[in-house]
Formats: C-alpha cells, sequence, structure tokens
C-alpha cells in the first residue's frame, strides 16, 4: 500500500479517483471498461483467449487421437470366398476385391454424438484435429510475430536515432526485402532447407515481416526523438543506449503492441495459405491442409472445409478485432472515438 493510499483510507474519506484504488480494482474497472466502450475488442478478447485456451488445453478435450484412424466394417467380405481364394488364386479373378478384404473400410463419416464434427476422407476426428491445429497456429503466429516486431523494433530504434550511415544501411536492407514479392521470397526461404518443419515456417515468416516493421517503428521513433526529454536527457550526458531504453521505446510501446497483435492473426493465415499450397511442415495437423483436404470432397462433404476455414476465420478475426481496439486505446488522438477506452 503507497503512502497516498495509506493517507486517503486514515481520513476514512472515499477514493476520489480511479488511481486512488488498489491495483486490482483500477485492472477491474479498466477491463469492465473496455469491454463496455469497445464491444468488437472484447469479442475479439474474448476469441483469443478461447483459442488460447483450446491450444493448451488439447490433450485434454481432444477426445481421441487425431492421428487415429475410425473404420466401419466390410458388408462386402466373404470368407468363405476368401478361403477358397487360398486353395485357388484364380478365384480372385472372378469377384470384386472388396470381398476379400476383412479389415474395415475407411469413409468420411458426418457430425454425430460419436464424432461431434464428423471425420475427414482419411477416417480421422475432424474435432480432434481441428482443436490439436490450434497448437501450430498460434505457435507460428505468436513466435513470428515475436521474431518479426523483436527485430523490427532494434533495427529501427536505431535506424531513426543514429541516422545517417547507419539509417542508410538499415533502410537499404529494408528495401531489399520489401522489393521481393512476399510470397516468392517466404517459399524460396522454405525452399532453403530439405525438410521444412515448423519453427522453419515460423522463421521464414518472422524474417518476412521485419521490414513492415522497421519502417513503422522508425517513423515513431524519428517522432519521439524530437520530444523535450530526449534533448534534455542528451544534454545532461546520458548515453545513447540509456536515451534508447528509459526515453524512447517506453514511449513507441503503444504501436509496438498493436503491430504485434495484428501480425499475429497475419502471420496465422499466412501459415494455413502455405499449407493450402502444400508448402507447410508435412508432419503437423494444419487448419490450411485441412481445407485443401476438404476441398477435394467438397461437392459431397463441405463441412470438412468449413470446420477448419471457421477455425482460421474466428482466430484471425479475434486478432483483429483485438489489435484494433488496442489501437483506440493506446492512441491519444483515437481515445476520445466512441467513448472513453477506459484507460
Amino acid at each position: 500500500m503507497t503512502q497516498q493510499q495509506a493517507a486517503i483510507e486514515a481520513t476514512g474519506l472515499p477514493y476520489r479517483t480511479t488511481s486512488d484504488r488498489p491495483l486490482a480494482v483500477r485492472i477491474g474497472i479498466h477491463t469492465s471498461n473496455f469491454f463496455r466502450t469497445k464491444p468488437l475488442g472484447a469479442l475479439g478478447v474474448v476469441l483469443i483467449l478461447f483459442c488460447i485456451s483450446v491450444a493448451l488445453l488439447s490433450p485434454v478435450i481432444q477426445r481421441y487421437d487425431p492421428e487415429q484412424v475410425f473404420s466401419r466394417p466390410n458388408p462386402l467380405y466373404d470368407p468363405e470366398l476368401a478361403a477358397q481364394a487360398l486353395r485357388d488364386p484364380t478365384v480372385r479373378l472372378l469377384h470384386p476385391p472388396e470381398k476379400f478384404i476383412q479389415g474395415g473400410i475407411i469413409d468420411a463419416q458426418e457430425p454425430s454424438s460419436t464424432h461431434w464434427l464428423g471425420t475427414d476422407k482419411a477416417g480421422r476426428d475432424l474435432y480432434a484435429r481441428i482443436v490439436w491445429g490450434a497448437r501450430l497456429s498460434l505457435l507460428v503466429g505468436i513466435g513470428a510475430a515475436l521474431i518479426a516486431v523483436s527485430s523490427g523494433l532494434i533495427l529501427g530504434t536505431i535506424s531513426a536515432y543514429f541516422g545517417g550511415l547507419v539509417d542508410l544501411i538499415i533502410q537499404r536492407f529494408t528495401d531489399a526485402l520489401l522489393a521481393f514479392p512476399g510470397l516468392i521470397l517466404l517459399l524460396l526461404i522454405v525452399q532453403v532447407v530439405d525438410n521444412p518443419n515448423k519453427y522453419w515456417i515460423t522463421l521464414a515468416l518472422g524474417i518476412l515481416g521485419i521490414s513492415q516493421v522497421i519502417r513503422i517503428v522508425r517513423s515513431a521513433v524519428l517522432s519521439t526523438r524530437q520530444e523535450q526529454y530526449v534533448l534534455a536527457a542528451q544534454v545532461v550526458g546520458n548515453s545513447d543506449a540509456r536515451i534508447m531504453m528509459r526515453h524512447i521505446l517506453p514511449n513507441i510501446m503503444a504501436p509496438t503492441i498493436v503491430i504485434f497483435t495484428i501480425s499475429i492473426g497475419a502471420y496465422i493465415l499466412a501459415e494455413a495459405s502455405l499449407a493450402f499450397i502444400g508448402f507447410g511442415d508435412p508432419t503437423a495437423i494444419s487448419w490450411g491442409k485441412m481445407v485443401n483436404e476438404g476441398r477435394q470432397l467438397l461437392p459431397a462433404k463441405p463441412l470438412m472445409s468449413l470446420f477448419a476455414g471457421g477455425a482460421i476465420t474466428l482466430t484471425v478475426l479475434g486478432f483483429n478485432l483485438a489489435g484494433d481496439a488496442l489501437r483506440d486505446v493506446l492512441d491519444p488522438r483515437l481515445r476520445g472515438r466512441g467513448g472513453r477506452a477506459g484507460f
């Protein structure tokens, strides 16, 4: 408890402002105001929390092994005919091969109490695979966003603060990344390795997004470094590293947080697109790969692609809505639009 809070409680007077209240109460008030004034942003936060919960609890809620193959008995199997075929191989030439297969037949089952979302064309439970696929999407989305934002934040800050030759080199590197078409550069990075797994795809997506972050961070730093408190820190002899860490970076964190949130959705969509065209991790369960597999049976069984595509849509929508609301909350020029954001 701070001295100010102790003094307020000693007088017996009620709290005069939100800042006088305890931290837990302030967080509750700000959260309540955010949900009330930013309903779309609140919906995005709910979708994000739901997706994260599904990913973390997937080993518990998946019901089945996502690679388990379900099949039905073969109604055409004839044991007597199969026994005759063992004695006389020419019997197989006179009858369909299904009469000699004793194992089960794999087929795409419709949603039922046994399989809530049905099964795919390989007989695997769709619900279990969609739940497990959330882990890959969040891993790639958050991992690529961390790589792009952290690298872009460092390079953009250094470029704008020092200027001159340093700025020239970093900006030419940025121009080189922007000059290549994004999909071609991404495919080039993925194809360099023999077996591109989810970690290589995450790294490739992160590298691809560095250039955009550098440009945005550089613009923010160019504006911030002209502020009076930065000039005053330079006058009193603070080092460049201290000025960047204590005075510049904290004041550009608002746009950085917004970039990070929105880019997660973009990277999830990019990973699904790569998996859809066959350049994803061949061993991982991906929503994009599931959409592609369901596309082959789209006229007869559209639900296979619909469920996986819906998971991608809701997850990306959640991060986009939350990022847009955070932009309104953290940008002082936008706080007055649509009511107070509560922060």
